[in-house]
């Protein structure tokens, strides 16, 4: 993996056609993967996140999807996941200086409306990380 690579995230970007929103955060995620050998942690995390981002999609147009017969479902899911993605997000900073773990905490663990956009806008940096890593396994 390319993670130790300090102009992924600039690569992330040009390969997308988007800016990060959260890539200093992103760098810290990937600081602290490298720094504590949790790279695999941290793609699983890739992989999560790029599942929640599709769901958000899928669950914002499932009533105009006549397949969706479930949103109910597509939501239970979601939270899941979600839970799942916050999990693997706590492991791969629990090595890291206390001020990492804390600004994590306050930017996107603590139940609010802004930390849910944060953490959704998170999870989607993350998804962009992930299509990267998976063309460069491609190639």
């Amino acid at each position: 993996m390319e993670l130790k690579d300090k102009n992924i995230l600039e690569e992330v970007e040009k390969f997308t056609g988007n800016l990060l929103k959260n890539k200093d955060d992103i760098r810290k995620l990937i600081k602290a993967a490298v720094s504590n050998n949790k790279e695999e942690e941290f793609e699983k995390l890739t992989f999560t996140a790029k599942y929640i981002s599709g769901m958000f999609r899928v669950v914002k147009s499932a009533p105009g999807i006549p397949e969706v017969a479930s949103i109910d479902h597509l939501k239970n899911d979601l939270n899941e996941n979600l839970k799942k993605g916050i999990d693997q997000l706590k492991d791969i900073i629990s090595a890291s200086t206390e001020n990492i773990a804390d600004h994590f905490d306050k930017k996107y663990f603590t139940l609010t409306q802004e930390n849910f956009v944060n953490l959704t806008q998170l999870f989607s940096d993350l998804e962009a990380v992930k299509k990267y890593l998976n063309y460069l396994k491609r190639q």
